[in-house]
Formats: structure tokens, sequence, C-alpha cells
């Protein structure tokens, strides 16, 4: 269900549910359980679409270069959405992938196939998969993917992003808007990133500097830089401009959609059909038999989605040109303050 401002009256509650939780953890009635291990928590306050798996990812290599020489051994920890797992999973043990997207769901699974070197696992008991990945798996250095409202567990760093062409939205609670929590739970986060920005290094950096001066708080900014196509199921790789003045059908199962629909365009494909899925989209055939007949009505030369939504795509689609977008993520500003904050964990970690 999309947020609107006409269910203000149903926020009301589910505000006062939060704060009390909240001020429980604060007060220290509610406990924070810790493990033998540095945790980092990468989370937000809304409800999707910010790029926590992206920025998951970037900082699996941000912290291996960091680490230089010296063995802190990585693990990622995720809720499984939307994966039919109903404990804990294994979903790679830094060696290989040990379950598929069905059972995992399909950012451990991106996540994974990304940093084969990184132990990813799922469970929706936080502390418990972190005490598990600690004492079984030998993890030092964890990542909490989606972490931010999951206050059971202690982190020792706790990154928030924020949408950078919509960081709050209406400013309203669920379900009236797409907070999770009020503006003010900013003020337990000790990096706040506006993930997914465009514009000039410049804007960026005013941008940046504002909002710090408002949160006290240090800003980071990021932006999705296009790497390459890639061919589904297969390993040819085609430049980012190879699309340009190729008709095209794009779909994507993603929160924002359109933002992806927006980079095709960008890239120069004569985008003629643009499928948005819903978040997360399985892609069964009734999915895949839709696409296909777009794609066939409109007599495109390339069909293309997202790497999130490719991990759920069935090998009998190599049949058809499916091509998916890789990206890097780009820091564009606060470089030095998130390097100061991961070579502090690191260092506890050896």
């Amino acid at each position: 269900m999309k947020p609107l401002g006409c269910l203000l009256p149903l926020s009301i509650p589910y505000g006062a549910v939060v704060g009390v939780r909240n001020r429980l953890y604060d007060l220290g009635v509610l406990k924070t359980g810790r493990v033998d291990a540095q945790v980092v928590s990468i989370g937000n306050l809304s409800v999707g679409g910010t790029g926590k798996t992206p920025f998951v990812m970037h900082l699996t290599e941000r912290l291996k270069r960091l680490a230089g020489a010296r063995k802190v051994k990585l693990g990622v920890l995720s809720r499984g959405y939307k994966g039919s797992a109903a404990g804990r999973l294994l979903v790679s043990d830094g060696r290989r992938q040990l379950a598929d997207f069905m059972t995992a769901g399909d950012e451990p699974v991106l996540i994974a196939q990304h940093a084969p070197d990184v132990v990813v696992l799922i469970d929706r008991d936080r502390l418990r998969g972190a005490e598990h990945a600690v004492a079984d798996l030998r993890v030092k250095l964890l990542l909490l993917d989606d972490g931010f409202q999951h206050r059971r567990l202690h982190r020792d760093l706790d990154i928030v992003l924020l949408d950078a062409e919509d960081p709050l939205g209406n400013r309203l609670l669920l379900p009236a808007g797409y907070l999770r929590e009020p503006v003010r739970s900013l003020q337990r986060a000790d990096i706040v990133v506006l993930s997914k920005a465009s514009g000039g290094s410049d804007e960026l950096s005013r941008r940046a500097e504002k909002l710090q001066e408002i949160i006290k708080k240090p800003v980071l900014v990021t932006r999705m830089v296009p790497k390459f196509w890639r061919r589904l199921n297969q390993s040819e790789l085609y430049a980012p401009d190879e699309i340009a003045g190729k008709r095209t059908t794009a779909f994507a199962g993603i929160a924002k959609p359109v933002s992806f629909f927006n980079t095709v365009r960008d890239l120069g494909a004569d985008l003629v059909e643009t499928l948005p899925m819903s978040d997360h989209c399985p892609y069964k055939k009734r999915h895949l038999d839709y696409i296909s007949s777009h794609f066939m009505r409109s007599k495109s030369e390339w069909m293309v989605t997202t790497a999130k939504d490719a991990v759920k795509l069935p090998p009998i689609l190599r049949f058809l040109p499916v091509y998916y977008l890789e990206t890097d993520m780009e820091v564009v500003f606060g470089e030095g303050v998130l390097d100061q904050a991961l070579l502090k964990v690191i260092d506890t970690a050896v």
C-alpha cells in the first residue's frame, strides 16, 4: 500500500509504539546484546529505495582495501526479506554460495555473488545471527544490513542512508508517510549518507554541508555509476553506452524502478517499454510471460534489468537478449570521514 496523508490518524499509534520502544532502549530497560566482533549497521529511516544493498557491497570492497595485509574476516548479516527461510540460514561461507534467492531472498544472494570471500547469513533474530557468525564462523567484522531499527544488537558504527532526491518524503510516519521512525532518530546515527545523488560535485557538496549544519552529524554523498552491461547467464560484457540508440524494453522489481528507467534513458537507449514490477518480484511464469510479450510486441533489440533482478531470472531467458546493468557506488563527498570511521573498526577488530 502506498503511504497516504489521509492515513495520518493511523500514524499516531504507530509513532507512539516506536517512541516508547526507543525510549526503553535509551533508558536501558530493553537490553542490547554485544558480540565479540565489530558491528557496522547500514540502515535507513524510510521504507526501501535508499540503496542499502549497493552500499553494503561497496563497504565490503572498501573494508578489504583499507585492511590491506591485515586479515579481518568479514561477514554480512541480513534479514532475508522475501526469502522462504524461517530461521537462520548460511547463504555463503566465504568460499561458495550455499542458498538461492527463493530461500535466502534476492539481496543476500546478490551480496554473496558480489563478495564471494565474505560470509553472508540471514537471521531475523539479529542478535542470534551475530552470535552464530562470531562463535561458529569466526567473523570479526560484521555488516548488519538494514539494521538501524534492530537495536537489540549493539553496533560500533551506525550508518543511515537517505535518498538524496527525497531524503524525508512528507516527514510522516507509516502508514501516512514512508518513515519508519521520526526524523529525530537520526541523532542515533554516527554517519548519514545521501545516497543515489545526481548533479555536480560542487552542488552535492553544498547540500551535504547544509544538512551537516542542521543535524550535527557527518554527512556523505554517494552516486551510482554505470559500470557495464552483462548478458544474462553469459560472459559477454558491454560498455554502458553500448545501449545508445537501441530499441529497449526495461523492467525492474525494485523499490523505485523509475530511477533505473531514467538511467537507461540517460545512457541513450530508445526506451520503448518500461515495465515496473513489484519490489522483490519473484519472477514466476506469469511475470516472465508478461515481460516477454511486451518485449516481442515492442520489437525491441535489448531487454534490460537491474543486477538485483537478474539473480532471480531463470536460465531459459538466455535465449533472449537480456542484459543487466552492473554499477559502482562512488563517494562524492565525505570519503575521508568514512575511511576514518572504518579504519577505527578495523583496528579494533584485528
